[in-house]
């Protein structure tokens, strides 16, 4: 299935109106949208609407901080090369494997031999020689996890991982595996952060081969559809990376599309926290990992405002939540000086008549109303880039609450900020865009 806009005119502003609607479930699910559970995703409809009005076939469609990759796959679908970055590994996974032509018979072969090594280890007992995780490493794996459940898990990562195959079928496995994870542990079901239903603290034994068989199914659907409606062409690439430092030379994105994190942005790191363990990292280098995050509130009360260079028209509301409550203006003075370098980068990488758009909430910080989207637009302008439209979509449904930290409120909309690099570059004076704004310890 694929998402049709004719009938709404071919004007921006009349295709963007047609989904000032309630949005349903079948509209989203095509292609390989939604091939592993993701909180606070947007709708594919948002960039298919922009990838066609501002790039044409063949155009670089960049976004830096791609999620589970629904710009990248759009942008695929539309002919258009794809290039995407996140820093968090599970999601970058996820998007590796959402944009990754396969054809179906290799995808069959490879399940078929893949289940055969796994059961034929299973049968030999080779289960009794997996190696559990520390408490460094995994701290309470063992309530997390059955033990016979756990060693299960493990065995199938390290068979996937030594298996010949190639990195896009091993990347496909392992995307199928821990898309299982939380189902096969204790967690509760209901929740998108693990936690333990204090009720049901071991929760009803699964099989996991079973578990992962119907993954691999399911998997495999949306990548074949993919895979057809792209023609087996691979358009796009994706890199675990960080979005502040993009690697790409200057001038050659058409559109970069993006959904940014918010000020006390949801804990990815967290809500993935049990497939990183098993499968990437250990507890110590996720902890200094997630530090890393764009909007995390892992940061220390003893960093030193120094510096508003680029945003300083919202000094006096940071300062304002800083002078009541001293972390949460860190926060926030870290997050708009880690965007504004963000923005940079997009200006620096954007092609000349190239545009950005930006999905951005609004919100309120222990009564402070921070219009994030004004910020925004005032870093664009900052930095070179003429804003031309804002629109905005509210929410019909809460299926999760957009409500990011108990300091904060619900976002109740979306609003995307449209700016584009001239054409011709203005004499204007940006000098004062080198400075970086980093808080010092």
């Amino acid at each position: 299935m694929t998402f049709q806009l004719s009938m709404f005119g071919d004007d921006l502003d009349s295709q963007f109106q047609s989904l000032v609607r309630m949005i349903p479930a079948q509209e989203t699910n095509y292609a390989s949208h939604n091939i592993h559970p993701y909180p606070a995703k947007f709708l594919p409809h948002y960039p298919r609407i922009f990838i066609n009005h501002f790039s044409e076939p063949g155009d670089l469609v960049v976004d830096p901080m791609c999620g589970s990759g629904t710009t990248l796959i759009e942008a695929c679908l539309q002919n258009r090369r794809a290039y995407g970055i996140d820093i968090d590994p599970i999601g970058t996974l996820i998007s590796k494997v959402s944009i990754s032509p396969i054809p179906e018979h290799d995808l069959r072969d490879f399940e078929r031999e893949l289940f055969r090594e796994i059961e034929m280890r299973l049968a030999r007992g080779d289960i009794a020689d997996v190696e559990l995780p520390t408490e460094d490493d995994f701290p309470n794996a063992g309530l997390w996890f059955r033990e016979d459940v756990l060693r299960e898990l493990l065995l199938i990562r390290d068979t996937i991982l030594g298996f010949g195959a190639r990195e896009e079928l091993r990347d496909f496995a392992s995307l199928c595996l821990s898309a299982i994870v939380k189902p096969v542990s204790n967690a509760d079901p209901r929740d998108i952060f693990p936690e333990r239903d204090q009720e049901n603290p071991v929760r009803e034994r699964k099989d996991v081969v079973t578990e992962l068989r119907r993954s691999f199914y399911n998997t495999r659907i949306r990548v074949v559809e993919f895979s057809t409606q792209v023609q087996g062409q691979k358009r796009g690439e994706v890199h675990q990376g960080d979005a502040r430092n993009i690697d790409l030379p200057e001038g050659v994105a058409k559109l970069i599309f993006t959904s940014p994190p918010y000020a006390y942005a949801m804990d990815y790191a967290r809500v993935h926290k049990l497939s990183t363990l098993l499968f990437v990292m250990n507890n110590r280098d996720l902890l200094a990992h997630r530090r890393q995050y764009i909007g995390t509130d892992y940061v220390s009360v003893k960093d030193l405002l120094l510096s508003f260079e680029g945003f300083e028209f919202a000094r006096n509301q940071i300062q304002e939540v800083y002078t009541h409550k001293r972390k949460l203006g860190v926060i926030l003075y870290r997050y708009f000086s880690d965007m504004h370098k963000v923005i940079k980068e997009c200006q620096r990488i954007l092609q000349p008549g190239g545009h950005l758009v930006i999905v951005i909430g609004n919100s309120t910080v222990r009564g402070t109303k921070f219009r994030t989207d004004e910020v925004f637009s005032g870093m664009c302008e900052g930095l070179g880039l003429n804003v031309t439209k804002r629109l905005e979509r509210p929410y019909y449904a809460y299926r999760m609450s957009r409500k990011r930290n108990v300091q904060s409120n619900t976002i109740k909309a979306d609003i995307f900020i449209v700016a584009e690099k001239p054409s011709l570059e203005s004499p204007r004076d940006n000098s004062g865009d080198n400075a970086d704004g980093q808080c010092l310890q």
